[in-house]
């Protein structure tokens, strides 16, 4: 009979943590059109090539004048697109403009046109129009040769058109690639009919949509038996950053993530976090992709709702770092606890699944009924998870608590 398998002494969260931290290396730059770069992070801040705007800009459709004038003749008129006016305006002149057209030089300030009096060409200005009014300053936003976005910048839509407005691509990291693999011989294909004893496998669906929302590339290898041999093969050759297992990740005869570890060559770095669920989490190095680049490989359990907490705590981490993200946790926001108890759990951080959502302008936190981690449908509709600290006896209703937003509330 052979040995017994031991998890050994359990990982803290905080030590896994700093271990996927340390592995972590972003990954090399490419250069990217920013049709390609939504939600991407900046490798190199961007500079601005020129003022912006490029031009005293009429902010209303009206009369560009002198503020100082009372009286003025209009001389011609500007529309958003023109070049420069066909000269400057002198004293008691002004010239009709548009939203968006350039002022003409000479003039200091734009009167709407409803503020006017107008009888023929000649003009009559308000008293209180002020130098700058209505105008948008050559420069006032962003002046040729300031960062406009630093590194580490994350590219929403405002950024993308921020820097759109300047140069037409980006300098990013190159896109994780996560190798998924399902491991157990009673597992069998979405779309299956499971005969006795077997379970369609699912975990791979989710966790690839997680790996999409992290900026990464799924890679899906399938289904692989409960052989340690046959394991590693299917991991071998993948040109992946980033190698995960479901399944197989604890100490059982037939769990062989360890085994398939050691067959690849890597090295063991942790093997159980201090959580719940998910406690059978194996962490470690995988060698090198063909590029030379250093491989990780992370086993989660074959639970789902446990593999998919396993994700969001390290996977998530690593695969954000590898991208330049300065801030690659999810937000952590304080709670008042409603609807029912959680117990806390000696030596271990408790993670249930909930809703988080807002009550008289306080977030709420409630908890889901089911909890187990064999079951699918317990992370469906989750907003959030609980992070409770190890501990014993319970947290009541209207206590606060702290929870990471896993989606939007």
């Amino acid at each position: 009979m052979p040995p017994m398998k031991s998890h050994g002494p359990l990982t803290s969260l905080a030590d896994a943590l700093a271990l996927v931290r340390a592995h972590a290396a972003p990954l090399p730059i490419e250069t990217v059109p920013l049709s390609e770069a939504a939600g991407r992070i900046l490798a190199e801040g961007v500079r601005s090539s020129r003022d912006l705007p490029a031009f005293d800009v009429s902010m209303m459709d009206g009369f560009a004048v002198r503020a100082a004038d009372r009286i003025s003749r209009v001389m011609f008129a500007v529309k958003a697109g023109d070049g420069p006016s066909p000269r400057p305006l002198g004293p008691g002149e002004s010239a009709r403009i548009f939203t968006g057209a350039p002022v003409p030089e000479g003039a200091d300030a734009v009167v709407m046109q409803e503020h006017v009096q107008r009888e023929g060409d000649a003009l009559t200005i308000p008293e209180s129009t002020r130098p700058g009014q209505h105008i948008r300053r050559r420069g006032e936003e962003v002046q040729a040769g300031a960062e406009v976005l630093p590194a580490g910048a994350r590219l929403g839509p405002a950024e993308l058109a921020l820097v759109g407005s300047l140069q037409a691509s980006v300098q990013v990291r190159r896109r994780p690639r996560v190798a998924l693999l399902s491991t157990g011989d009673e597992l069998v294909p979405t779309g299956t009919e499971p005969k006795p004893g077997q379970i369609v496998e699912t975990n791979s669906l989710a966790l690839a949509q997680l790996v999409r929302e992290c900026g990464a590339e799924p890679i899906l290898l399938g289904i692989e038996g409960d052989e340690p041999q046959g394991i590693a093969a299917s991991l071998a050759s993948v040109e992946a950053d980033l190698l995960i297992t479901t399944g197989g990740a604890s100490v059982g005869d037939h769990d062989h993530a360890q085994a398939a570890l050691e067959h690849l060559g890597g090295k063991l770095l942790f093997h159980s976090v201090a959580i719940r669920p998910g406690k059978p989490i194996l962490f470690g190095t995988a060698g090198h992709t063909a590029r030379g680049l250093p491989r990780v490989y992370l086993g989660l359990p074959g639970n789902p709702a446990a593999s998919m907490l396993g994700f969001e705590l390290l996977a998530r981490v690593f695969l954000r770092l590898l991208q330049g993200d300065p801030k690659p946790e999810r937000t952590l926001a304080k709670c008042v606890l409603a609807s029912s108890p959680l117990s806390r759990v000696p030596g271990l951080v408790f993670f249930p699944r909930g809703r988080v959502s807002v009550e008289d302008g306080k977030l709420v936190f409630t908890p889901l009924v089911q909890q187990g981690s064999m079951q699918i449908a317990s992370w469906a509709a989750v907003n959030a998870v609980a992070r409770i600290e190890p501990g014993t006896g319970k947290i009541e209703p209207g206590e606060t608590i702290e929870a990471l937003l896993v989606g939007p509330i």
